[in-house]
């Protein structure tokens, strides 16, 4: 069964006094520990697919990323990925994980790749999902267009906003683009679903894009080259950012970060990622 915590950590302004605050976290499962972070806006609950994969082989451990789910936000200013990194850094420490292996999607893969740069000894390996690389031009568009503001209004017109955002996120990228050539996914997404990812949105509140514009401006093959430790990118064909993940085969990446394709479907991608999580987690042994 999933377990759902806190942990407390505590931060100490210089000549301030300490601010105690709290990262929540799911864990299912017993073995070699495996950090799952997740995309944002969204939650360690929406890792729960994958908690289930792996927890008959892994110890597995999903936070909502600081500002996120149920966790406070960082307690301190931050405009890049460095302090989501340091506090998954105290995260690690207090829960005393040996040689883990992290696996990061979209922001998640991000901030796992800034923690492998800073963090690299005692980490058995990555495995990074939705690792994209957009051009300077792309990504200019994205920070100008993707994160309309959720302020509540009187008239109720931030939710059908957020619900028409939320349908075509999963259809479309950027999700503002409904053209042909933006379309990534046809399938039907069931409206719960989409209820649930609109509920993130809200949870995480005006700041929803923090963590999210900071991935953003970290998606360039300069800052994926730098790291050392052995690292998997998963190449789903039903990706919906397979083809900015496409774009890596050209970044001139080192020998140690290396591609894993997986085919159409979801039964495709999990039989990649759990091989993917065997392979690595060898790397501790």
């Amino acid at each position: 069964m999933r377990q759902k915590a806190y942990i407390n950590l505590a931060y100490e302004p210089l000549g301030g006094a300490a601010i105690e605050w709290q990262i929540h976290y799911y864990s299912k499962g017993q073995g070699p520990d495996v950090v799952l972070l997740h995309p944002s806006p969204l939650s360690g609950d929406f890792m729960s697919p994958i908690m289930d994969l792996l927890a008959d082989d892994c110890r597995v451990i999903a936070w909502d990323t600081p500002g996120y789910g149920q966790s406070d936000s960082l307690p301190y200013s931050n405009e890049d990925l460095s302090g989501y990194v340091e506090a998954l850094h105290q995260f690690i420490v207090a829960l005393d994980l040996k040689n883990p292996l992290i696996y990061g999607s979209a922001t998640g893969a991000q901030v796992g790749i800034e923690y492998a740069k800073t963090y690299p000894q005692g980490l058995c390996g990555l495995l990074l999902e939705n690792a994209a690389w957009f051009t300077d031009e792309e990504r200019t568009q994205l920070l100008t267009e993707y994160f309309p503001t959720i302020t509540a209004r009187d008239d109720g017109s931030h939710l059908s906003a957020v619900w028409q955002m939320v349908s075509q996120l999963y259809h479309y990228f950027p999700w503002f683009d409904t053209s042909d050539s933006a379309r990534v996914n046809s399938a039907h997404i069931p409206a719960e679903i989409k209820q649930k990812t609109l509920m993130a949105y809200f949870t995480a509140g005006d700041k929803y894009d923090l963590a999210y514009r900071a991935a953003f401006m970290n998606e360039k093959p300069e800052k994926l080259r730098q790291v050392c430790v052995p690292t998997h990118i998963l190449r789903w064909e039903s990706g919906l950012l397979k083809k900015y993940v496409d774009r890596l085969d050209d970044a001139n990446l080192p020998s140690n970060i290396v591609m894993q394709f997986a085919g159409a479907g979801i039964e495709n991608r999990f039989r990649q990622l759990k091989a993917s999580v065997v392979e690595l987690l060898s790397n501790a042994e």
